[in-house]
């Protein structure tokens, strides 16, 4: 039988093994091994479906920003103003504040394709300021909405913006049709990031 001691250290090792697993989970490293460094220089936005190209749920997209990742930060939290440059969104409203600000649940409103009707769905982002947003899925049709936001400083004032999603849209559209409004609203959510970032990095005149 174990003494109250063993019992005790043994509650602590158990404890310590869950904290290192969580932090490693926090410290997760995107993939960057697909990523074209020269053209990611050459201030082109990156885009991967994978090696096959096709989209089999996953998506992955890379951007260089100059400005910092506090002003992009900025930018990616304020989900109230992604209709004003995101065309699949219709709306979107914070409805809960969790962890003391560490996370926040909001309601949205989008459209995956032009000929389907709108839909309404509410997701959680969790912040690590200012390194990392996770996005997952709370409510809605979506089957699967996973995604993760890395900010990666490269210089003082240069940041590398890596995405990752995970989306399985369930009965609302099958994955061959997503894959060419996946790649365009993506690319125009990097592209419309990096704009609002810069702009606002801009001295003004």
């Amino acid at each position: 039988m174990r003494t109250p001691t063993e019992t005790g250290r043994g509650r602590i090792a158990l404890s310590l093994g869950l904290l290192l697993v969580a932090h490693a989970a926090l410290g997760q490293e995107p993939d960057t091994a697909w990523i074209d460094e020269d053209r990611l220089s050459n201030h082109e936005i990156q885009f991967n479906f994978g090696e096959d190209l096709r989209f089999r749920g996953r998506v992955q997209a890379a951007v260089a920003v100059e400005a910092t990742p506090k002003q992009i930060w900025a930018i990616l939290r304020d989900c109230e103003s992604a209709p004003e440059y995101l065309e699949n969104v219709e709306s979107c409203e914070m409805v809960e504040t969790l962890d003391g600000g560490r996370s926040e649940v909001f309601r949205q409103r989008a459209k995956l394709r032009w000929f389907l009707p709108s839909f309404e769905h509410e997701f959680r982002l969790d912040y690590e300021p200012y390194q990392r947003i996770t996005v997952s899925r709370v409510s809605g049709p979506l089957k699967r909405l996973d995604a993760l936001w890395w900010l990666i400083p490269e210089t003082s004032t240069r940041t590398r913006v890596v995405y990752r999603l995970d989306l399985d849209a369930g009965i609302l559209v099958p994955n061959f049709l997503l894959a060419a409004p996946l790649r365009r609203d993506v690319i125009n959510a990097l592209r419309s990031v990096r704009e609002r970032a810069e702009r606002a990095r801009a001295p003004a005149r």
